[in-house]
């Protein structure tokens, strides 16, 4: 479809290659590079020229990749986001955070009182930071999708090898129910007989059952597990730090022992560290003092 040329292709031209493939459409990189539309498209078809190969497939709502464009995509998209981030550190070195930084976390840790302390004191030292936080229960290409960290759990693994991964915190689960439903329904000697009560979970812990248990409800809001757990619905398997104090106050009582159970691991995943910004830098470091200073 394209003749060779003679002429190298512009820099310019596959950096603005990468961001359509990275923005999902030649609209969105325009915005992105403050360009007009027309002129994107132009440029990508010399581009194309230059190289001889036809790297986009465009459809009226989207694009494609062709199997050239994906490898150009793949072989440029690194070094130019080294020599982007590069450029933004030492243009951002020794000042202020600012800009817009998008996180990625599980819905269930957003209920979460440590998290919400979190972001409360980001928000904090960061006056100049907009925070955009996203609830995802799956690995995100974080470079495509323009998010700067995620917080994933250990049973969901990162979608490229290549992105950092930092152990946050091992998270301890209890079983629980009312005093009223166990006077009720009785009380389950191991986990083999949990399939005898209502089991109120969530994805986040039915790794940690063993397979085939039936659910009386499944859900990844914690929050109404655990209301529901206190107004005698059934059982539920929560984060110990959640129930704590309900345990305390006797509005539930721990069914079985922690040991039954694994920890599961909340790991933070984001890109090479040699260029982070100054806004993402500090929101590694806050995740990493608040989660060490837990017990």
């Amino acid at each position: 479809m394209y003749k060779n040329r003679k002429s190298l292709p512009s820099f310019d031209d596959i950096y603005l290659f990468v961001l359509v493939v990275r923005h999902k459409g030649i609209s969105a990189a325009a915005q992105f590079s403050g360009l007009q539309r027309s002129k994107v498209s132009r440029r990508l078809q010399e581009l194309e020229k230059a190289l001889g190969h036809q790297l986009l497939i465009r459809t009226t709502r989207s694009i494609e990749l062709t199997k050239q464009g994906e490898w150009l995509y793949h072989q440029a998209s690194n070094p130019i986001n080294t020599l982007v981030d590069a450029s933004l550190l030492m243009r951002d070195h020794h000042v202020t955070p600012r800009g817009t930084l998008r996180v990625a976390i599980p819905p269930a840790l957003g209920m979460t009182e440590v998290f919400s302390t979190l972001i409360e004191k980001y928000i904090e030292e960061n006056t100049e930071v907009k925070l955009e936080i996203e609830h995802h229960v799956q690995s995100l290409d974080l470079r495509r999708s323009n998010i700067d960290l995620q917080i994933l759990p250990s049973y969901i693994e990162p979608l490229h090898n290549d992105y950092i991964q930092q152990r946050l915190i091992q998270i301890p689960y209890s079983m629980v129910a009312s005093p009223n439903y166990l006077r009720i329904n009785g009380h389950p000697d191991n986990v083999t007989q949990l399939d005898q009560f209502h089991l109120l979970a969530s994805r986040y812990n039915k790794s940690l059952l063993p397979q085939g248990l039936n659910y009386q409800l499944f859900s990844d809001d914690l929050n109404l597990l655990q209301k529901l757990a206190i107004s005698g619905k059934g059982i539920a398997l929560l984060p110990s730090i959640l129930i704590e104090e309900d345990i305390k106050q006797g509005l539930l009582v721990e069914v079985l022992p922690r040991k039954s159970f694994t920890d599961l691991t909340i790991t933070l995943i984001y890109p090479t560290p040699h260029y982070l910004p100054e806004k993402t830098r500090a929101m590694v470091n806050l995740f990493r003092a608040t989660f060490s200073d837990l017990p």
